[in-house]
């Protein structure tokens, strides 16, 4: 390919180009002008003013659905117009009664960020029509706004699900708000997966209780069966509107591999590159850690560079992301916050540190590239893992894979305890208003005193009050570990068990651009002091995990391999780390602790098991079995979207293998990955048997997230066995959860 920034890319000394593919413009068919729409005059001249002047073919049927009353899933990519898709609707129905006293819309984004992004732009529309308004509540909102929200209702309430959370609970003025409520709008919904998805679809639940007429619109981002996602985080029939893919200009997708450098060095050197040609550049990375060194090394290439990640202040964020749209700053690191739909104006080049876990969050965190008047460029950076190593060897596999299934569990029972408590809290309710496994939870808080049952119905106690007080976010389920400085300053939190491999004493923990050292470490805050902001080393935890079979759910035999679906209690155990020195990321000495900080915590996984070598010793099971756990979970990243940290995974010699959901309670993952382990397990022996290392590298099974250092693995034997699992079929016998020999992670 023959193309000028493509050949300024060729020129740097250490990258390789493996491969590049060209997408062409397109765009969604166009359907009716708005002229020739039953629309009030105002919400005519309101589009126009936006450029407006014809509808796509999508959005006119999202728009001829909704006013049908019919719950409507959109699904569009970036800059389709999403937005005005649910927003004609509840306009023209506004437009109709200017002076109604009711807040007849309720559009809930994920962020607070996000919900005031929008803000301006729907009252941009409302300014068209006399005496109507939208208004934002959230917890920023102070409290003469609340108050005037409350007595004088806003015809559209912007809000987030926190705030939805904690007003249900404690605001009888917001539940009478809400009881007029016609449209609720999830706006950015492909955001709800996981743990969060799980506490958002609780929080719907909850908010239904109060607006039983309501009529639910959910917009995404282009995603897998959006259907089936919004019906499980909803409980209500949708119909599924979506827009075709379309780009405005052309845009080029490059996969890269450093040469002889670091993926970090060539990051940096792409950086470069694309400031002195004047590209606006986003680099996305999937860590907080990652985005702290990139921007440390940025800036000491003489770089100005931009930090947009979760755990900064919102006003941090803000400043960021204006001076990015104004050209003041021409890179931005991100993690993954800026694939929302925050405004950051245009974007020319977007560089992918890593690869998306997903094919959908590969076009969210790329669609706005290319929207000005020029070409736009994807670059992947492959690294020396196993999914790169995948990718290099299929790269057309890469940009033709299909979209994912966004996952979102009803059945965490972390989540369901929280919000069984909070809906006691909003409206007692009664058992049989609860599915089985609601009930179940709910029994087991009665009898723990946290529920209490009165003329029939259930409420909260004192008890149940304190329980849930410390678990009010909605971003898991863990417990928050405040970090503080030895003077008491509040500099950030993080959430159990994360905080353990993060926070023990010793770590060395990023934030803000600058290194702190962890003194130490309780159940409820870590204690830590600033090091030089040169400070030349970092650490990486030592672990192991011990899990307990608790309730088995499903069981089922693959070839010579026999699973089951299991609920677990995994003990995680930090008990030293390696010293790293920083940025080349040299080993420079394992410390061990003077104890273990442990954490246990209940969550869900599938359980494998394959026969051991009987003419092996223990070290080179330990060995085979560490390096299939360590390919499956790489595996799982390719086939069902899992995040590198969605699932953790223990091995033993004995030839149990337990692959888990990270998160406390589960997040859905570790099911789908039982239920697709036919394909997961073809993958993986693809990544072990097409190695060309000798017994074991980054590119087939070390990992990153490794608890040993990536010690105890061979790929030699892990091809034998997972080769001779899969050629056998399995003898059913029995297999007992009692295994034996250390577990490795």
């Amino acid at each position: 390919m023959s193309e000028p920034f493509i050949e300024k890319l060729k020129a740097i000394k250490h990258l390789k180009i493996v491969d590049t593919y060209s997408e062409n413009p397109s765009q969604p068919r166009f359907g009716p002008e708005i002229e020739k729409l039953d629309l009030p005059q105002p919400l005519c001249q309101a589009l126009k003013s936006r450029g407006i002047k014809r509808l796509f073919e999508y959005q006119h049927a999202a728009i001829e659905n909704i006013f049908q009353g019919k719950n409507v899933v959109i699904s569009a990519g970036t800059g389709l117009g999403k937005t005005e898709a649910f927003l004609v609707p509840i306009l023209a129905d506004i437009f109709a009664n200017p002076f109604s006293p009711h807040t007849l819309g309720l559009i809930i984004y994920p962020t607070k960020a996000l919900a005031r992004d929008q803000l301006e732009r729907i009252n941009s529309y409302m300014s068209f029509a006399f005496g109507t308004r939208a208004m934002v509540l959230d917890g920023d909102t102070p409290e003469k706004v609340r108050r005037e929200i409350y007595s004088h209702p806003p015809h559209i309430l912007i809000i987030n699900p926190d705030m939805i959370h904690f007003s249900l609970q404690y605001s009888k003025d917001f539940k009478d708000l809400i009881s007029t409520v016609k449209y609720i709008v999830l706006d950015d919904a492909h955001v709800y997966a996981g743990v969060f998805g799980s506490h958002v679809a609780y929080v719907i639940r909850r908010l239904k209780r109060f607006t039983p007429k309501a009529q639910f619109i959910v917009a995404s981002a282009t995603i897998g069966d959006p259907k089936n996602f919004a019906e499980t985080l909803v409980s209500e029939h949708f119909i599924e509107v979506s827009a075709p893919p379309s780009r405005k200009n052309e845009i080029i997708h490059v996969l890269a591999k450093p040469e002889s450098v670091s993926k970090t060095r060539l990051a940096i050197e792409l950086m470069k590159t694309c400031v002195e040609h004047d590209l606006k550049t986003i680099i996305f990375v999937d860590s907080h850690k990652l985005a702290e060194i990139l921007k440390i090394l940025g800036e000491k290439t003489g770089l100005k560079v931009g930090l947009h990640r979760a755990g900064l202040k919102p006003e941090e964020r803000k400043k960021v992301e204006q001076a990015f749209k104004k050209g003041s700053i021409k890179v931005i690191i991100a993690t993954p916050t800026l694939e929302l739909g925050i405004d950051i104006g245009d974007l020319d080049v977007a560089v992918l540190y890593n690869i998306p876990p997903t094919m959908s969050k590969y076009i969210q965190r790329t669609g706005r590239v290319g929207r000005r008047e020029r070409k736009g460029y994807v670059i992947t950076i492959l690294g020396d893992d196993p999914i790169s190593a995948y990718f290099e060897r299929h790269p057309s596999e890469f940009f033709s894979r299909p979209l994912e299934r966004q996952v979102v569990t009803l059945e965490n029972e972390e989540v369901t305890k929280i919000h069984l408590l909070a809906m006691a809290r909003d409206k007692p309710y009664t058992l049989e208003e609860l599915s089985h496994f609601e009930r179940r939870i709910a029994e087991a808080l009665l009898a723990n005193g946290f529920l209490a049952l009165r003329r029939r119905t259930l409420r909260i106690t004192r008890n149940g009050a304190r329980f849930l007080s410390k678990r009010q976010s909605l971003r898991g389920v863990g417990e928050v570990i405040k970090i503080v400085t030895r003077s008491g300053r509040v500099i950030g939190y993080r959430e159990m068990p994360m905080a353990l491999k993060e926070l023990h004493p010793g770590a060395v923990y990023l934030h803000g651009g600058r290194p702190y050292l962890s003194l130490d470490l309780t159940t409820k805050r870590a204690i830590v002091e600033p090091l030089p902001r040169d400070y030349p080393f970092i650490t990486k935890p030592l672990f192991y995990s011990d899990p307990k079979e608790i309730e088995m759910y499903a069981e089922k035999r693959y070839r010579g391999i026999y699973l089951r679906y299991v609920n677990l209690a995994i003990k995680d155990a930090v008990f030293g780390h390696v010293v790293k020195r920083f940025p080349g990321m040299e080993n420079v000495r394992e410390v061990e602790l003077d104890k273990e900080y442990t954490y246990i915590f209940r969550t869900k996984g599938a359980f494998l098991y394959i026969e051991p070598e009987s003419s092996w010793d223990l070290l080179s099971n330990a060995e085979a079995f560490h390096a299939i756990e360590h390919a499956l979970i790489a595996a799982a990243e390719i086939v069902i979207g899992a995040a590198p940290t969605d699932l953790g995974g223990i091995s033993f010699p004995s030839g149990h293998i337990y692959i888990h959901d990270a998160y406390p309670g589960g997040s859905g993952m570790s099911a789908e990955f039982y239920r697709r382990i036919d394909e997961i397990l073809e993958k993986a022996f693809d990544i072990i048997s097409r190695c060309k290392c000798i017994d074991g590298c980054p590119r087939c099974i070390f990992s990153p997230y490794c608890g040993n250092n990536n010690k105890i693995l061979s790929r030699r034997k892990a091809y034998e066995k997972i080769r001779e699992a899969l050629q056998l079929e399995f003898n059913g016998r029995e297999v007992s959860a009692e295994h034996y020999g250390k577990p490795l992670v």
